[in-house]
C-alpha cells in the first residue's frame, strides 16, 4: 500500500507548494517516487527512501541535462526574503511615476 509524504524543503530552501510523494514498499525496502519527476529513491524505510529521493533531485538540478526538472524544482523554492522583492516592485512602480 502507498502512503503519501509531503516533501517541503529542498535545496536547503523551504518550497513554495510542497512536493508530494508516494512510497511504496518494494522487495526489500521501500521506493519514493513524485508525479511528474523521473527519479526514485530506495531505501530500507520510508525515511531512507524519501531522503534518497531529496538527494536525487538536489543532485540533477545543477545539471543541463534536467534543465525543465531544474527549472521547475527552482520556481517551487520560495525567496530568501519575500519582503525585499516586494520593496523592489514598490521601488520601480514609484520610479516609473505610479503609486506604490
Amino acid at each position: 500500500m502507498a502512503r503519501t509524504v509531503v516533501i517541503r524543503r529542498l535545496l536547503g530552501k523551504q518550497l513554495k507548494m510542497p512536493l508530494v510523494a508516494l512510497v511504496e514498499s518494494v522487495n526489500p525496502g521501500c521506493m519514493a517516487h513524485a508525479a511528474d519527476i523521473s527519479v526514485f529513491g530506495f531505501g530500507r524505510d520510508d525515511a531512507g527512501a524519501v531522503e534518497v529521493l531529496k538527494r536525487g533531485i538536489e543532485s540533477i538540478c545543477p545539471g543541463e541535462e534536467f534543465l525543465d526538472l531544474r527549472t521547475t524544482i527552482h520556481r517551487m523554492v520560495l525567496p530568501e526574503n519575500l519582503m525585499a522583492g516586494q520593496e523592489r516592485e514598490a521601488q520601480t512602480i514609484t520610479a516609473q511615476g505610479g503609486a506604490p
